[in-house]
């Protein structure tokens, strides 16, 4: 009895393995990546922001986010960022070179960041017009 549940435990745990250890290939790749390393026209070709404007979003809305890890709020920033610059589907986004993040990561953190842009950027730097129609 106990070996029928083993075999069928077995390819369970192997899945189980297979899932950490790619997480954690990830993380170690994400870890390794500094975008604030790219040449300057290259951030701004990916961003649409010059690093000094993205480190001033950054600061800005800190204070709103909250992040498991400690060094996980300033890519989760630039993630939205370049989510927001592309227009692209949130899979494309998170699987780029500097992040390598899943598609649900994605999405949490454009949710996180544009609820802490609403709160903290919306109103002292988007003015709509105020004319009548």
């Amino acid at each position: 009895m106990a070996i029928e549940y083993l075999i069928w435990e077995l390819p369970l745990l192997l899945e189980r393995i297979r899932r950490l250890e790619r997480r954690l290939e990830r993380r170690q790749l994400r870890d390794a990546q500094d975008p604030f390393a790219l040449p300057r026209e290259e951030f701004i070709n990916c961003f649409r922001l010059t690093p000094e404007v993205a480190m001033y979003v950054i600061d800005v809305i800190r204070a709103h986010l909250w992040s498991e890890r400690t060094t996980g709020l300033q890519p989760e920033i630039l993630i939205a960022i370049q989510f927001y610059t592309q227009g692209s589907f949130q899979r494309s986004v998170g699987n780029i070179f500097q992040f390598n993040v899943s598609q649900p990561t994605t999405s949490r953190c454009i949710h996180a960041v544009t609820d802490a842009i609403n709160l903290r950027l919306l109103r002292r730097w988007i003015k709509f017009p105020m004319t009548e129609v």
